[in-house]
């Protein structure tokens, strides 16, 4: 008795599958390791706030309000890199390189806007405090990855200065693009959570 072999799956079939590269599936995995990552912080933030009855010890400063600067330049570096992709998909390669200037030149300035929301945050004496250290874990944390999205920017940089990208040949810059929005999105729900924590 011969058993029937399965059909193969027609062009229509496999063209309407969504396909996933290594590189693609690569950065989920990072996504995913990321927001394990920043969860804990959150946790361990909402744990120590509810939990210690001296959370915030009087003459402590308050939130920095150069944390509204921090976000609308996060979501100004966000908003460049999705322009840098709508250019791309016209192939307008001059802009391109342009947004994606913007795009470092505002990330750069929501790190040193970030440097001095520190210095605002320091206590005014040696004493530890459990309010001073949760702000320093959770935009610490935040800011190590914008460091390192750097990496990846200043290699799509690179390729976008050089022409290597068109409509129909750009996931490095899809993918980059993909980081900083992400970066945007926990920032977003991080100073959320300092301000409803304060």
């Amino acid at each position: 008795m011969r058993t029937s072999s399965p059909e193969p799956k027609s062009a229509e079939q496999s063209a309407s599958l969504p396909s996933l590269s290594l590189r693609q599936l690569g950065m989920l995995i990072l996504y995913c390791s990321m927001s394990v990552l920043f969860l804990a912080t959150v946790i361990g933030f909402w744990f120590t706030r509810l939990t210690s009855p001296h959370y915030r010890a009087p003459g402590l400063p308050d939130l920095p309000r150069g944390l509204l600067l921090s976000t609308l330049l996060i979501a100004a570096t966000s908003l460049c890199l999705w322009q840098a992709q709508r250019g791309i998909a016209k192939n307008l390669l001059e802009s391109v390189k342009r947004w994606l200037f913007a795009a470092a030149a505002l990330a750069a300035l929501f790190l040193l806007t970030q440097t001095a929301n520190w210095f605002a945050m320091r206590p005014p004496s040696d004493k530890n405090s459990l309010y001073i250290a949760t702000f320093f874990l959770l935009t610490g944390v935040h800011a190590l990855h914008v460091v390192g999205g750097f990496v990846p920017l200043g290699f799509v940089l690179y390729h976008a200065a050089r022409r290597h990208y068109s409509s129909s040949s750009h996931e490095g810059l899809s993918l980059c693009a993909q980081y900083w929005h992400f970066l945007g999105g926990v920032w977003l729900v991080l100073v959320s959570m300092l301000w409803l924590g304060n």
